[in-house]
């Protein structure tokens, strides 16, 4: 469709194999075909050799419409319906996909396949009870024990906490029971599955009653609970890293200090089988801010929120004054049609052709005019929805003064319901500034800070060096007036140390002078005696890498959102 709405038009036909390539259903089929028609494309179908430009192709692009959907509408019913039937009779019934763990699939591959008990996995779901109630291990501990005796998961690979996690403690293995049309079922208005009731599924026991509940009390007892301030991270999830994996928050307080960021999940010791990605950790309060600033402009901008949403409710310019145009011309076929059938049964009647002859000769045309007044109800259907744009103005208009008043000291449990509505996605594209690459902040820049003060603006010539040594303890070779020069230096660049030491020549113990000098107030003393140099401002930090951030926006959907946070915040 994109490449369509290119200028100059690239082509002029679609070409499909098959009617049911288009769409399995009515809508997605003609909202496709229409909107290629729309800008002056057209579609042809190999299997029955036809295309829309005429009549006859058009009737029979109608055919395979109704077809593909009685079709999909048939398989699907039968399928659905078997698997019912399958789950309620069958014991131990396979229902489709990968086994549980600590089973596998007998009769695979027929329709009476269901689960027995896979040894193997058996003993190491017996192993990890024995490793968590004989020895009190918890179950991070116990993954370690699994990998240094070099068993693996199902996939061949390593364990990982989270990963054993999920088997060990699944309803299957804990309470030998599988629920099919559960609670991810596909339900109705009254929130009852659509395709039939829910069905327990009983397995066979790898565990005692007993041994599960004991298992459950001890990951209970061994989990390791945060005794301290749980911050809220809304970027959770939805920042996408370099290596292409997500990033989740975690934070620390450390000497009154509280240090938060953004880690890449591959650079995380879950699996201690492999390296780590090498991402970088990311500021999470400038993240935040940064991103929460880009909503905030955006969704204060009503005009450009009326350009975001178009995608989200498939509204374009043109669509709506397109469709009253089809309507017409869909209500001018179907005049026509209905005065054909009229002129068919007044010849047959003057023939004295009985009812059921009169019938025959008018099924094909009763056929096509079902077919045209199909696809004039999905007009009308279509239309309606775009009719609903004055409502979705309003809503638009409300969630701009709405953002403009409550957005900037919205809080993070507020933004994140706001982001899950925006379906916000950051992508990184670029690596993390170096000065903040270790996700450390920099000490020296906050004493500064802390200080009040600027830098000198460059290394100390001998006779400042002279003013200031008196104050600093001796050292040998240098050393001291290096690191003197270094702390400046990285006061002035905002460089980690590795970057600082390497350009300056200086060694590690730049790092142990400062904190031993501004401990007891020697480096205050030191900046004192250089006042009167000339000094530069310290620089403003580079925390976060370049990325790209992408949403859609449903107005009534976040509106409602932002009240339920605010009522759930109280």
């Amino acid at each position: 469709m994109d490449d369509a709405q290119q200028t100059p038009r690239p082509f002029d036909i679609v070409v499909v194999p098959d009617g049911r390539v288009i769409g399995r259903k009515s809508r997605a089929f003609w909202r496709w075909v229409w909107a290629l028609e729309d800008i002056g494309v057209f579609v042809a179908v190999v299997a029955d050799d036809y295309d829309n430009t005429t009549t006859e192709g058009r009737k029979k692009m109608r055919r395979d419409a109704d077809y593909a959907e009685t079709e999909w509408e048939t398989i699907r019913d039968r399928t659905q319906g078997g698997l019912q039937e399958k789950a309620e009779l069958t014991p131990a019934a396979h229902i489709g996909g990968r086994a549980p763990y600590g089973y596998r699939i007998a009769n695979k591959g027929t329709p009476g396949s269901y689960l027995v008990i896979d040894e193997d996995e058996a003993k190491v779901i017996k192993h990890v009870y024995d490793l968590v109630v004989g020895e009190g291990l918890n179950l991070r501990k116990a993954t370690v024990r699994l990998i240094s005796e070099g068993i693996t998961a199902r996939s061949g690979k390593t364990w990982t906490r989270d990963n054993l996690r999920d088997r060990i403690m699944s309803a299957p293995v804990l309470d030998a029971t599988l629920v099919f049309r559960g609670k991810h079922a596909q339900r109705d208005e009254k929130g009852d599955p659509i395709w039939g009731d829910s069905v327990r599924i009983e397995l066979p026991r790898i565990l005692t009653e007993e041994q599960s509940e004991e298992l459950r009390r001890k990951v209970a007892e061994t989990a390791k609970h945060s005794s301290g301030k749980r911050w809220v991270y809304p970027l959770s999830g939805r920042v996408v890293s370099l290596c292409g994996k997500g990033h989740s928050g975690f934070g620390y307080a450390a000497d009154r200090e509280v240090a938060r960021f953004y880690r890449c999940i591959g650079n995380g010791p879950k699996d201690l089988a492999q390296e780590s990605c090498g991402c970088s950790r990311i500021d999470a309060d400038a993240l935040e801010k940064h991103v929460w600033k880009h909503v905030t402009a955006i969704v204060s901008d009503s005009e450009r929120l009326q350009e975001l949403a178009a995608e989200w409710i498939g509204m374009a310019a043109g669509d709506t004054a397109a469709l009253v145009d089809r309507i017409a011309d869909l209500d001018q076929q179907i005049e026509g049609m209905n005065a054909s059938m009229a002129a068919v049964i007044v010849a047959a009647a003057k023939q004295s052709k009985s009812s059921d002859a009169i019938e025959a000769a008018t099924a094909v045309l009763n056929e096509e005019l079902q077919q045209l007044q199909n696809l004039r109800d999905e007009a009308a259907e279509w239309l309606a929805e775009m009719e609903e744009s004055d409502r979705y103005a309003r809503d638009l208009i409300a969630l701009a003064s709405m953002a403009k008043n409550s957005f900037p000291d919205m809080a993070p449990e507020q933004q994140a319901a706001i982001l899950s509505m925006l379906e916000l996605k950051v992508t990184i594209t670029g690596p993390v500034p170096d000065d903040r690459r270790g996700g450390v902040p920099c000490t020296v820049r906050a004493w500064y800070a802390a200080a009040g003060l600027t830098v000198p603006a460059a290394a100390l010539s001998d006779e400042e060096w002279a003013r200031v040594a008196p104050l600093l303890p001796k050292g040998r070779g240098g050393t001291v007036r290096r690191s003197v020069d270094a702390i400046f230096y990285k006061a002035r660049t905002g460089k980690s140390w590795p970057n600082v030491l390497k350009e300056t020549g200086a060694t590690i113990q730049a790092s142990k002078h400062f904190n031993a000098w501004t401990s007891d107030g020697t480096w205050s003393r030191v900046n004192a005696a250089m006042a009167d140099v000339e000094q530069v401002p310290l620089p403003e930090l580079q925390l976060l890498p370049s990325m790209v951030i992408e949403g859609r926006v449903d107005p009534s959907a976040m509106l409602n959102a932002e009240e339920r946070s605010r009522r759930e915040c109280r």
